[in-house]
């Protein structure tokens, strides 16, 4: 029995590394006026899932909601203007074309977040 577990628990941690390899974490960065030197608590963690062509939003719900801006840095257009709930959320971005993209996110407490990430 014990082995039986042994093996069905090494089979999903293996499974969660390679869902985790087609993920590429966005860096954000704050934007705007604060000198803080540590995280801020309403700082969001975003990925870029290539294979499943979509923005994974990942909060712990100190803010309650986040308005998220993604643009085509090559025309400067906004492409995606969205809300998320505080707990995070995923956003399709199939429909966008191979490009390089900026991510502004904004938390309810006006805190501003910016990342890059590219569509290929």
């Amino acid at each position: 029995m014990k082995r039986i577990t042994l093996l069905l628990l090494s089979v999903l941690l293996s499974a969660q590394f390679f869902i985790a390899l087609s993920e590429e974490q966005i860096l954000l960065a704050q934007k705007g006026g604060h000198l803080e030197h540590y995280t801020p608590a309403d700082m969001p963690e975003v990925f870029y899932d290539g294979d499943e062509d979509e923005i994974i939003i990942v909060a712990d719900g100190f803010s309650s909601y986040y308005d998220v801006l993604i643009i085509r840095n090559s025309t400067n257009q906004t492409m995606v203007l969205t809300q998320v709930s505080g707990y995070g959320d995923t956003i399709d971005v199939s429909a966008l074309p191979s490009d390089n993209y900026t991510i502004v996110i904004t938390s309810e407490y006006n805190n501003v977040f910016e990342g890059q990430f590219t569509i290929i």
